[in-house]
């Protein structure tokens, strides 16, 4: 991305400026992720959802909403809910304006990889997460498509009672008698039914697609769902709330400590500013990059 910023002519103070404060947004978001699991039970009720709407109304989801408010990533919303995908709106995100003399191109990669790693790590969801518009490109809003690992769906989305209805259309019997076994409302399994029949399980005749027959016979053994429940995230909101706010405040230190290097009696020359951009590419996060920079100082001071 600061290759692009070089492409547009922006100046090394704004490259350096630019950098400063992703690699502060890429700290918050490590911290926010680390502390964010969320439990199979709350993310299957999200990916069991078929409409905005539905989405909206989970508890996961507003959870989500709330952490990229709180890492100062944004608004974010959902625009289309499907099986395998969403698309998600994202608006008064900060990374738009740091790449504001750029236009024609999508600039929000660092909310794309943030969303990534989210339902990656805490929804135990493999997702590929695509920017299909962009403010800075000219549309009309940032739009993010999430991509989900067709298979981890499946081994998240269904439950023990979808399991057995699976195994009950497979025998050809009676779905009534579940109803009773398991307690349960006509309602309930009708919807039940409806998922099964969205997710290509079931077919509208009452039998099993292929992709049911598959999972009936690989599902249990191949797709592990010994997944331990625990407490969501949203309990322990305000420890990571607190969590991010210590590190946002440690990355905004560090930040001001280099750019104090710029304008004490130690200024450093452009050449080395260059230096501490390559090095920044050559880093997985802010806390390296921090690393290596103070570390090169000291060495240097020793040397003296």
């Amino acid at each position: 991305m600061l290759e692009e910023a070089a492409d547009e002519d922006l100046s090394l103070a704004q490259k350096f400026s630019i950098l400063a404060k992703l690699t502060k947004l890429e700290t918050v978001i490590k911290t926010a992720i680390e502390n964010s699991n969320v439990p199979p039970v709350e993310t299957r009720k999200l990916l069991k959802s078929n409409t905005p709407k539905q989405v909206r109304n989970t508890v996961v989801f507003q959870f989500i909403q709330d952490l990229f408010q709180e890492m100062g990533l944004g608004t974010l919303d959902i625009v289309k809910k499907k099986n395998f995908t969403m698309v998600l709106s994202n608006k008064d995100s900060p990374v738009q304006d740091l790449y504001y003399d750029i236009k024609k191109r999508k600039t929000c990669y660092v909310v794309a990889d943030a969303l990534a790693d989210f339902f990656t790590e805490d929804l135990i969801v493999p997702s590929e997460v695509t920017e299909i518009e962009c403010e800075n490109k000219g549309d009309p809003n940032c739009l993010f498509r999430i991509d989900f690992q067709p298979l981890a769906v499946y081994r998240i989305a269904f439950d023990d009672i979808d399991e057995k209805i699976i195994d009950v259309v497979r025998q050809e019997e009676d779905l009534s008698k579940i109803c009773s076994e398991l307690d349960l409302l006509e309602d309930e399994l009708n919807y039940r039914i409806d998922t099964l029949k969205s997710f290509h399980v079931i077919e509208d005749d009452m039998s099993l697609t292929k992709i049911g027959q598959t999972y009936y016979k690989y599902g249990k053994s191949v797709i592990d769902k010994k997944l331990d429940d625990f407490d969501p995230p949203w309990k322990i909101m305000s420890t990571i709330t607190s969590k991010i706010a210590d590190t946002e405040s440690f990355a905004e230190a560090m930040c001001s400590s280099i750019d104090g290097l710029t304008i004490d009696d130690e200024k450093i020359e452009d050449s080395e500013v260059i230096n501490l951009l390559e090095e920044a590419e050559q880093s997985t996060g802010f806390a390296q990059l921090v690393s290596k920079t103070f570390k090169e100082n000291k060495d240097e001071k020793n040397d003296r």
